[in-house]
């Protein structure tokens, strides 16, 4: 169901020599370093490429990324910023009107997303080793458009964020995955109160056993790689990851008994959580 928000999307459409980029033709009696990006850089590379909808914006400053939303971002449905440190406000977003993906990589500078009300036709947002933006993204909730959010921490370390308070609510959200970042508060019933969210991805460690089953009993009807007793961890299928801080990986065919404890006492859990839902909702 969710194939058309693949990041392929962000690689392999877009012209080849339409991208823009702040390193500058090194000339030579100049500097062996890349240059910030000028609006003329930005006229100068729009000129090439035949693509209005698909565009890879890489290295772009605060100054060029305003400039290139004024005067091109009307028609672009699928932005890609690559290593967009220097950007440190994203609220020119907020004036492409037809946007319907955004992945950001890399950024240090910005400590927030954008309003998102007049992006009616986003779908798709994704952000990777951003670690001020995924802290508290509160205006997520400015989208009534969104539903597919996937926000993922560095390949070397995960990312804080406050907690999932900002998810709640978002009335067109489907698909949610979180993927090197930990919750610094968790509340056990935000999930429940994203009406249409139909699957959660999350890393096998980022909740424990007692909240992953409790999400089980509560929403049996939500799927995701981790809400179960364990996971496979390669391609082979010998190697598993028991779900839940703190858990071990193990191999198969030499740890199928404590494989097998583990899978009873999660099942145990649901099953203890379903029975006080019952006693909860009959009033005793």
């Amino acid at each position: 169901m969710f194939s058309q928000f693949k990041d392929e999307w962000f690689i392999t459409i877009w012209d080849d020599d339409k991208h823009l980029n702040s390193s500058k033709p090194i000339t030579v009696d100049g500097p062996l370093s890349p240059c910030d990006m000028t609006p003329d850089d930005v006229d100068n590379q729009m000129k090439k490429g035949l693509n209005r909808h698909i565009l890879e914006l890489n290295g772009m400053n605060q100054e060029s990324f305003e400039y290139f939303a004024d005067k091109y971002g009307e028609t672009y449905q699928y932005l890609y910023f690559f290593k967009s440190q220097k950007i440190s406000d994203f609220s020119p977003l907020s004036r492409m009107p037809h946007l319907q993906g955004v992945r950001i990589y890399w950024n240090i500078k910005a400590d927030r997303l954008w309003d998102m009300s007049d992006n009616c036709e986003l779908i798709y947002l994704h952000i990777v080793d951003c670690k001020k933006l995924v802290y508290e993204p509160e205006l997520l909730k400015t989208s009534t458009s969104l539903k597919h959010i996937k926000l993922c921490g560095s390949e070397w370390n995960t990312h804080h964020m406050k907690s999932l308070q900002c998810f709640e609510g978002m009335t067109s959200l489907e698909y949610l995955e979180l993927l090197s970042i930990t919750p610094d508060e968790y509340n056990p019933d935000i999930i429940s109160r994203i009406p249409r969210l139909k699957r959660f991805d999350f890393d096998p460690g980022m909740l424990t056993t007692e909240q992953i089953a409790y999400l089980c009993a509560r929403q049996p009807e939500l799927t995701g790689k981790c809400l179960c007793a364990y996971n496979k961890e390669d391609a082979s299928g010998l190697g598993v990851r028991v779900c839940g801080k703190r858990k071990p990986s193990l191999e198969i065919p030499e740890d199928q008994k404590r494989l097998d404890k583990y899978v009873k006492e999660f099942d145990l859990l649901v099953e203890k959580y379903r029975e006080d839902m019952k006693k909860d909702q009959k009033g005793f």
